[in-house]
Parts: C-alpha cells; structure tokens; sequence
C-alpha cells in the first residue's frame, strides 16, 4: 500500500539517508538536507525537499523509487538543481489541495 507523504514525515526525519533503489543504480545514497515551506492554507500546501548525493555522478530528473528506514517504500520526482564540493543537490516539490472547498 502506498505511503501518504506528509511534511511532517520529513520534518522528523531531516538529516537521515534515502537509498535509491532505480534499475542500474547500485547504492546510490541521499540525504535529506532541507526542507523549505512554500505557499500553504487550510486547502493547500506547499514545500519543497532538498537532498544531497555524492558528486560522483548528475542523476537526470525523473521518478525514482527510494526506501527509507522510517519512512518506508516511496517514490519522489528529483530534479539536480546544484552541485558543489560537498556533492550534488536534488530537489523534490509537493504542492497539493488538501480538501475541497
């Protein structure tokens, strides 16, 4: 059964590793370094994640399935957006309607 991700999940799991689990990749780590809010109100919510990977290798932007200790099975859209000494940035965006009006 699919995870219902909310942003608390990740609130209380920053600074903890993602493994990726994508066809081809062999233990290819994340850790969840940031998480910013955006727009939010009793309909809608905003945030962004960033994680950061080694700067062995750019992966491209798509879906890839990760596995979390906590967390569990999920699957998040990356996107690189950065990479310096300390390795390569990826963000994942979640803007979503929380109810109907």
């Amino acid at each position: 059964m699919p995870v219902y991700l909310t942003k608390s999940m990740f609130q209380e799991n920053m600074n903890t590793r993602f493994q990726l689990t994508a066809p081809g990749l062999e233990q290819y780590a994340l850790d969840l370094v940031e998480l910013a809010d955006g727009y939010a109100n009793a309909r809608q919510e905003q945030f962004s994640l960033m994680f950061r990977g080694s700067g062995e290798r750019i992966l491209p932007q798509q879906i890839y399935s990760m596995k979390h200790e906590a967390i569990g099975d999920l699957d998040l859209f990356l996107v690189p957006v950065g990479r310096d000494e300390r390795g390569v940035t990826y963000e994942a965006v979640f803007n979503r309607i929380l109810k109907a009006s």
